[in-house]
C-alpha cells in the first residue's frame, strides 16, 4: 500500500509539471488534490485548472479538441470520471482555509463559435452532428443530475 501510495503522489507530482499540448487553459493554475477516505485511504489527482471567484472554488477538467467540434467521447468520459469524484467530497481545503467548491467539465475547440448559453443558438450556431447533439444534450442533463458546472466554449 504504501509503495502503491508514493508512486501516485509521484505521478501526480509529474502531472503538475506537465503542460499538455492539447489542454486549452485558460489560466496555468494546476492544483493537488489528495483525497482521503475515511478509512484513511489516499488518493492523489491534479485538476487542469482551479480558478477562485465570489469566494468559491472551481474544481476544473478540461479536454480539448483541435479538429472536432467536442473532444472524443473517451476524452469526456475520463473527464467525467474524475468529476464524479470531485462532487463527491464533503470539504476542500486549500492553503489551510476550507472552501464552498464547484466541479467543472470544461470542453473546447477550436472549431467552436461562442459557448453554451443557450441551447438552442449554440448547437444552431455550430452545426454538430446528430451524434454530437445527442452528447452535449446528455452532458447537460448530467451536469444537472450530478451537480456539476459543464462549460463548452471555444
Amino acid at each position: 500500500m504504501e509503495s502503491s501510495r508514493k508512486k501516485s503522489q509521484e505521478a501526480q507530482e509529474r502531472e503538475m509539471k506537465t503542460i499538455q499540448p492539447k489542454e486549452y487553459l485558460s489560466s496555468l493554475t494546476k492544483a493537488k488534490i489528495t483525497i482521503e477516505n475515511y478509512l484513511g485511504g489516499k488518493y492523489h489527482f491534479t485538476t487542469d485548472e482551479i480558478v477562485f471567484k465570489n469566494n468559491k472554488l472551481f474544481l476544473i477538467e478540461a479536454k480539448h479538441s483541435k479538429n472536432s467540434l467536442l473532444p472524443s467521447i473517451a476524452d469526456i468520459k475520463d473527464g467525467l470520471l474524475k468529476i464524479i469524484l470531485y462532487t463527491n467530497l464533503k470539504n476542500v481545503i486549500f492553503n489551510g482555509k476550507k472552501y464552498n467548491f464547484s466541479p467543472v467539465v470544461k470542453l473546447t475547440s477550436s472549431l467552436l463559435k461562442g459557448e453554451i448559453k443557450n441551447v438552442n443558438q449554440f448547437l444552431n450556431s455550430n452545426q454538430p452532428t446528430k451524434e454530437q447533439k445527442n452528447s452535449i444534450k446528455i452532458l447537460i442533463e448530467e451536469a444537472k443530475q450530478n451537480n456539476f458546472i459543464l462549460e463548452i466554449t471555444k
